[in-house]
């Protein structure tokens, strides 16, 4: 099996709706959503179904909807798939879901803590005087000297993500974050602006006050060893449970350090990566800054038979996979050939096999692809191969066997 990572979304990527389908569908997802209404001391369920977004939007609240979503979610294909991480990995409040996944954390005191962290967060310093803003296509070392240049001893500004190489997130005084802007808009045009709509500057060194008072309740959690490394926020590696507690305070107010952890997964040999919780966010990070891993996104129910291709058995590795149509492709090839009509031997014979080897570099190169539906049409492809050669059916079956048991 490829080296797996899964990935868990941070604050951002909330949707109304998110986990209705995966509730509708699975009984575990209505016991998880019915142990973190009794958890929160309210309804979380009606809240990710059908609240309105200014209700979600709060960081009190999507912290805890976001954890149980991305929760529901990997344990769901946990117990359908039978998945097994090698690492894991979240952006920010994503951490604390790969806590509750790997068994370091309760799903109780999961939903507790980040209900907690994202009252003391929104707590913490008006969004009056605190900002946050998204920066695409300018370099980490150039923001880092406008944020110095731009920061005092009564207005500071940071970055708070290195996201990707182009993409990163600043936090600060809405003063200093404000003249870091203009100052990117005069030197280079083509940057671009976005402030995020959020309640406090995140990751940053105004939280210092809410990271004091997490540290009080992160000491009352019972914390257990990890059945999958973690990969830390802060340092961009895994950590042991004795590291834990300072390095969850600390992430509140230093980067996010995504962009070193996709490069430390890389080094690890991570060929594929599951993003399991509401939306692409982290999917697209890891398809632009390493295109060759494979990325997956798990948070619908229609999602599943495709991921059941890599994760329901030992042939599922996707390059097994391939070897195996090409192994079958081969045999059909030289099989010998019983039907003499010139016309059906190219439309039945010659024009699937050149299709075929169509469709297999496909797959090896676009992980994109609808890779159920075009095994599906591989396969008819080949049984018409071997129809048209007209083999005797012991010998076609001998040939289509080397396929995955699942294909």
């Amino acid at each position: 099996m490829p080296t797996t990572a899964f990935l868990f979304p941070g604050q951002g990527s909330q949707y109304v709706g998110m986990g209705r389908k995966l509730y509708d569908e699975f009984t575990l997802a209505k016991h998880y959503f019915e142990e973190a209404n009794d958890t929160l001391g309210f309804n979380l369920t009606e809240l990710c179904f059908e609240g309105s977004h200014s209700q979600l939007m709060q960081t009190m609240n999507t912290q805890p909807a976001i954890l149980a979503v991305s929760v529901i979610a990997f344990e769901i294909g946990r117990r359908e798939l039978g998945w097994e991480p090698d690492f894991m990995a979240g952006h920010s409040l994503g951490e604390y879901s790969a806590l509750v996944c790997s068994g370091v954390l309760s799903f109780r005191d999961g939903l507790e803590i980040v209900r907690k962290r994202g009252l003391l967060m929104q707590a913490a310093h008006s969004s009056d005087s605190g900002a946050m803003v998204a920066v695409t296509h300018a370099a980490s070392d150039q923001l880092e000297e406008f944020c110095r240049q731009a920061s005092n001893e009564s207005s500071q500004v940071v970055i708070a993500c290195y996201n990707s190489l182009n993409q990163h997130v600043l936090a600060g005084h809405r003063a200093a974050v404000q003249l870091v802007v203009e100052r990117l808009q005069v030197q280079f045009p083509d940057v671009s602006i976005k402030y995020l709509n959020v309640s406090a500057p995140f990751h940053s060194p105004l939280m210092q006050s809410a990271a004091e008072k997490l540290a009080v309740e992160l000491q009352k959690l019972e914390t257990r060893d990890a059945r999958w490394p973690i990969i830390s926020n802060v340092m961009a590696r895994p950590y042991g449970r004795q590291e834990l507690l300072p390095l969850l305070y600390r992430q509140m107010i230093q980067p996010v350090r995504w962009l070193e952890t996709m490069h430390y997964l890389n080094s690890q040999g991570i060929r594929r990566t599951v993003e399991v919780g509401p939306r692409q966010v982290l999917t697209r990070l890891m398809k632009e800054t390493y295109p060759a891993v494979q990325t997956w996104q798990f948070d619908h129910p229609k999602q599943l038979e495709e991921l059941r291709t890599y994760f329901d058995g030992s042939d599922n590795d996707r390059e097994a996979i391939i070897v195996s149509i090409r192994q079958s492709l081969t045999a059909a090839i030289i099989a010998r050939n019983r039907n003499h009509d010139a016309m059906a031997y190219s439309a039945g014979v010659i024009l699937p096999i050149e299709q075929i080897r169509d469709l297999i570099e496909k797959l090896a190169e676009n992980n994109s692809l609808d890779f159920t539906q075009t095994l599906i049409r591989i396969k008819g492809l080949l049984q018409s191969v071997l129809f048209t050669k007209q083999l005797p059916l012991e010998e076609q079956m001998i040939i289509m066997d080397k396929l995955p048991a699942n294909f």
